[in-house]
């Protein structure tokens, strides 16, 4: 009998366990850069998605060095926090709640304000007050994102756009 509740236990194990992590599906290789209070980095990585939910994997000499993972909650190196406290201490107390995700997913951010369409179909924004100068643009293998005032850059480029140039 005791034989059975271990199989059974070990059953319960392998199932539930299982379901603890996300399966994205999307996954490219990117070139990327970092530069905000917390977080220096550039070399290369991936970007993982799935509906909300986003990861960037980044990577030095091959080795997986940092994973920001947006999913509910952020999950980095240093533990995972809610989304208001992420942008709080790795980038701008002024930001609202959604900016990194919607930055790594390419989407628009601050509810679309100073968006213009290029014709080349890129996406330019622009948001600029007394606390931030934000120029942020995606399209055609790249998501950039630059705030001059507080000194925050964030830039994903494809890896075969950033090898032919």
């Amino acid at each position: 009998m005791r034989k059975y509740s271990i199989l059974w236990a070990s059953l319960a194990v392998l199932v539930l366990g299982g379901c603890g992590t996300k399966h994205f599906t999307l996954s490219e290789p990117k070139m990327i850069t970092l530069k905000t209070p917390k977080l220096k980095f550039a070399d290369t990585g991936y970007l993982r998605t799935d509906g909300d939910g986003v990861e960037l994997e980044l990577f030095t000499a091959g080795v997986a060095v940092e994973k920001i993972r947006i999913d509910g909650e952020v999950c980095v190196s240093a533990g995972c926090m809610n989304e208001e406290k992420f942008v709080r201490e790795y980038l701008y107390p002024d930001y609202p709640v959604d900016t990194m995700r919607n930055v790594l997913l390419g989407r628009d951010i601050f509810g679309g304000k100073g968006k213009e369409e290029m014709c080349d179909g890129r996406l330019f924004q622009f948001v600029r007050d007394d606390e931030m100068d934000i120029i942020y643009r995606r399209g055609k293998g790249e998501i950039y994102f630059k705030d001059r005032l507080n000194g925050i850059i964030v830039r994903i480029n494809d890896l075969d756009e950033n090898q032919s140039r």
